[in-house]
């Protein structure tokens, strides 16, 4: 075959992939860099906690991060990022500008792929407890050069803890003020708000000032997986449970007992969640990364075996911290400028053609995207979603005449061709 028309082919191929996907996570660090009773730098210092961060942000590959319980000193924003974001070659992590907390040493940070985000404005809401970073990014797509912008909105909050009715009065407080921060914000955009809310049942004031329709329902935040009702040591909730990952309390850093708790969120608002025109989320993705939702006060690591993530995966969540994150996906409507046209390295990705069955095997960690299998007169044959997260993964292509075949491959990290034979 000619190179010519392999070019012909590929640029057939390429209309069809026109949309694209961002990867959200909220995750509560545990007192990072942030020495507590129980908590020192022997059993949570970031020391040793960097590595296992670092296993598992390779492994999910977050385009936006909020993060919780980061000690105020900028340093500890900046070693996070340049040690677990930005480690083994990866360079376009960027993070939200440090804000003086009023008090306290504990902050909210937020993370964000620069290859796929430009963060345009920061703000802060201050809250009687501590700052709410409010961040507006755009998207670069390729629809930028003719003012086709897309907004997203991200507010990282870590809400009051404790079981205590003053704790919750305080909870709802705190609410009512990022809602009234948002009911005046003059632009109907897309919004999430993500972070550790410490509720223990959606009847909590908290939780209804945040999900109501109120004076403005641009600004009413749904749950995408609408699991509402008593969390709390309630095991009809056990596969959104986020807390703690462990039944030991780490030397009392940690509050040990099990999942047996949601308290960490992804909110999204009407414009996320149902607009398909920009960007949408992508149904089914929302969950807690590490729980398999057979271990209901129970630790990750023990029976039944946890096949939820790869087994060094489930051992950092289980030592890095006593949350775990929460991710979901979602679908853009264009190509990223800086991913569109990059290609995967050959190194980490091998294809063969066996049978009818396509079989990937992937050197990295994790890979994620779409296939389109083409056949030589021009016509696409099979197409499908492929996630590789232990090395390999497989797609029946259906019955396929003998031939050569081009396989197009669209993930996060660019795009490539492979030449197949079916014999």
């Amino acid at each position: 075959m000619t190179f010519l028309r392999f070019l012909l082919l590929f640029l057939m191929c390429a209309p069809v992939w026109a949309q694209d996907s961002l990867r959200v996570m909220t995750y509560n660090l545990t007192n990072y860099g942030n020495p507590q009773t129980g908590c020192t730098s022997a059993n949570n210092g970031p020391a040793l906690k960097n590595p296992e961060f670092k296993t598992i942000m390779k492994y999910i590959m977050p385009d936006i991060l909020s993060v919780n319980e980061m000690n105020t000193t900028p340093a500890n924003a900046n070693n996070f990022l340049s040690l677990v974001m930005n480690s083994d070659g990866i360079t376009y992590y960027k993070r939200s500008n440090s804000v003086v907390e009023g008090s306290g040493t504990l902050t909210s940070m937020i993370f964000y792929n620069s290859d796929k985000l430009v963060l345009a404005q920061q703000f802060s809401v201050q809250t009687s407890t501590r700052l709410t970073p409010h961040c507006r990014f755009y998207l670069k797509t390729e629809g930028l050069p003719t003012g086709d912008t897309i907004w997203i909105n991200t507010l990282s909050t870590h809400l009051k803890a404790g079981t205590a009715s003053s704790d919750a009065t305080e909870r709802g407080n705190m609410t009512n003020t990022i809602r009234t921060y948002l009911n005046n914000w003059p632009k109907k955009e897309n919004f999430m708000i993500m972070g550790d809310f410490n509720t223990y049942r959606s009847s909590e004031v908290a939780w209804q000032n945040l999900t109501s329709a109120g004076t403005q329902p641009a600004f009413q935040f749904l749950d995408p997986v609408n699991r509402v009702g008593t969390w709390t040591a309630n095991a009809s909730f056990s596969d959104v449970h986020t807390q703690c990952p462990r039944t030991d309390n780490n030397g009392g850093c940690y509050s040990g007992g099990g999942l047996d708790d949601r308290f960490d969120f992804i909110l999204m608002n009407r414009h996320l969640l149902y607009d398909t025109a920009k960007i949408k989320y992508i149904t089914s993705t929302y969950h807690t990364v590490g729980n398999d939702g057979q271990h209901y006060n129970k630790a990750i690591n023990v029976s039944p075996t946890n096949n939820s993530v790869p087994v060094s995966v489930l051992s950092s969540l289980f030592i890095a911290s006593d949350h775990l994150p929460v991710m979901a996906k979602l679908r853009v409507n264009g190509t990223f400028l800086t991913t569109a046209n990059k290609p995967l390295l050959n190194q980490d990705l091998q294809v063969r053609l066996i049978n009818n069955q396509v079989i990937f095997n992937n050197l990295g960690q994790f890979l994620e995207g779409d296939v389109g299998l083409w056949n030589m007169a021009g016509r696409e044959v099979s197409q499908s979603h492929i996630r590789l997260e232990n090395g390999e993964a497989s797609w029946n292509a259906g019955v396929l005449p003998s031939g050569i075949y081009l396989l197009h491959i669209k993930t996060d990290r660019g795009s490539s061709m492979v030449k197949l034979w079916k014999e």
